[in-house]
């Protein structure tokens, strides 16, 4: 291999700085190569610094006549020799066998570095013989496949984090098209109803994919106009299931989160709720559909032992019924009767045995709801979903959720929080895997993302969310490339890589309908 620099400089086990022999061509992602102890080690250029000797106070000493600078320059000739390049170089490993092992000492300083061939490359990042790979891109600056572990991927969770505008929505569709091909389940909460264009092709191979496509509008709200773009853009009709909660499903710590926050609840309407609802809904997993009005009935019966003697328990009662019924009956998200229709349309109870048995892509479409229903709905999915996993009926699915500062903030409340949490620290036993997309690391709770043993940058701008990463993503050896990432580079870190990679993503099967509009001049 042909010998391109040297090295100079060597701090860490991790990266090195070398310079580039005069001639030498290097970009920015390329891939280099030294040894270590005879065994050859692959790195990745991660910056490039031109230098300038011109600024040593010795030499500037003597720019005080034209005469010395003009002898400088051209009398002895070293003007090029006053600037040179350097370049910094992350150490990803040596290949063994099929594994990729890290160097336990640095590099020596004067030590060769090298040219690498595609075929080097190629054996470098070749996937293991063990696990289930599939491909989401290319390594950037090559033709070489990127391979991730699916398994790892899926089981031990990952995030996706990027600025808005950045391609988020449109990689995670990538990685849903690819997974579809294993027959997992794929749940995907939709806060903007973007994901409904994967039930369109755009490749041969996207018709497998959009086959699969399963779309459910949450709640009674009206979409018209997400189905009207939906039919200008592509040609048909959106074909969608409108599904809602069944009230008795909703976990009593929720409950008495979303009244508390609505309405306020005296510590006597708390413990007739409390003894009430345990009454109401002691019929084991699968809870029985009845009118709101049967529920409430129950839910009073069974906890006026607990309200306070005389008129104070009376009020307590009323109240506790006016906040219940209001609830029920105001929030778009349940069905308040047997057979309950909008707009025509008949409203199915959710299934979550069925999402965790089917390998469909299952899309919620949530864009209609306001963010505290949308919180109410993902808390008592969630909560169905685990409850049924815990069972051991279900595949290994993949739960992917777009906007999830919203659903687990760092500060603030959120009903869905606690059930995200859970899922993170205790899902992948059951086969649950979460995916946490989001454009605010820094609003994320970070004991839900520390669970995410994958992590995928992409095009990161804000200063405070590029201290973030450099805190949270172990593999990252400098955050601030993210700043220049185009829309179709991404950056994978964590357990399903066996090095970082900086990618190139792969074209979509299945339309993408996360395009930011265009600005289109009136005639």
């Amino acid at each position: 291999m042909a010998k391109i620099g040297v090295v100079v400089k060597s701090p860490s086990l991790y990266y090195y700085v070398f310079k580039p022999f005069r001639g030498v061509e290097l970009d920015v992602g390329s891939f280099v190569a030294t040894e270590i102890d005879g065994v050859r080690v692959i790195s990745r250029v991660v910056a490039i610094r031109h230098r300038n000797a011109v600024v040593d106070p010795r030499l500037i000493a003597h720019f005080d006549e034209e005469s010395t600078v003009k002898e400088i320059k051209e009398t002895l000739g070293i003007e090029e020799a006053l600037y040179y390049t350097e370049a910094k170089a992350v150490v990803l490993g040596a290949r063994s066998g099929r594994k990729i092992l890290k160097p336990q000492k640095p590099v020596k300083p004067l030590s060769y570095v090298y040219s690498t061939t595609p075929e080097e490359l190629e054996q470098f990042f070749a996937p293991g013989e063990e696990g289930t790979y599939i491909p989401i891109g290319k390594i950037k600056g090559t033709s070489i496949p990127a391979y991730i572990d699916a398994e790892r991927l899926v089981t031990h969770h990952c995030a996706i984090l990027a600025s808005t505008g950045a391609g988020k929505s449109y990689l995670a569709g990538v990685i849903v098209e690819r997974l579809s091909a294993l027959d997992i389940p794929i749940v995907v909460i939709d806060p903007h109803g973007e994901y409904s264009s994967m039930a369109v092709p755009a490749t041969e191979e996207g018709k497998h994919v959009s086959e699969k496509v399963r779309i459910f509008v949450v709640g009674k709200t009206d979409v018209t106009h997400l189905d009207q773009a939906f039919k200008k853009r592509y040609g048909n009709p959106r074909t969608y299931t409108r599904i809602g909660l069944n009230p008795r499903s909703i976990p009593l710590r929720t409950l008495e989160k979303i009244l508390d926050l609505l309405y306020g609840l005296t510590d006597a309407q708390r413990r007739i709720l409390e003894e009430g609802w345990q009454s109401a809904t002691s019929y084991g997993e699968r809870q029985p559909l009845t009118s709101v009005e049967e529920l409430i009935k129950e839910v009073l019966e069974g906890g006026k032992h607990a309200a306070p003697p005389g008129f104070a328990g009376e009020m307590s009662l009323r109240g506790l019924e006016g906040r219940l019924r209001a609830l029920f009956y105001t929030s778009p998200v349940f069905i308040t009767r047997y057979g309950e229709t909008y707009q025509g349309e008949p409203i199915k109870l959710i299934d979550p045995e069925m999402y965790l048995t089917t390998p469909s892509i299952h899309i919620f479409d949530i864009s209609g709801l306001d963010i505290l229903d949308q919180q109410l709905f993902l808390a008592v999915l969630l909560d169905q979903l685990y409850r049924v996993s815990t069972l051991r009926k279900n595949l290994t699915t993949l739960l992917i959720i777009e906007e999830a500062h919203n659903y687990a903030p760092a500060a603030g409340t959120s009903v869905a929080k606690s059930y995200i949490a859970k899922i993170a620290r205790e899902g992948r036993k059951f086969g649950l895997g979460l995916c946490l997309i989001t454009q605010r690391p820094t609003k994320l709770d970070p004991d839900v993302v520390s669970q995410a043993m994958t992590q995928i940058f992409k095009r990161m701008i804000n200063p405070h969310d590029l201290r973030y990463v450099a805190t949270v993503a172990e593999h990252l050896d400098d955050p601030r490339p993210l700043r220049t990432l185009d829309e179709a580079e991404a950056v994978v870190t964590g357990i399903s890589v066996p090095v970082p990679l900086m990618i190139v993503v792969d074209q979509r099967w299945t339309q993408h309908g996360g395009v930011t509009p265009s600005i289109r001049r009136q005639v």
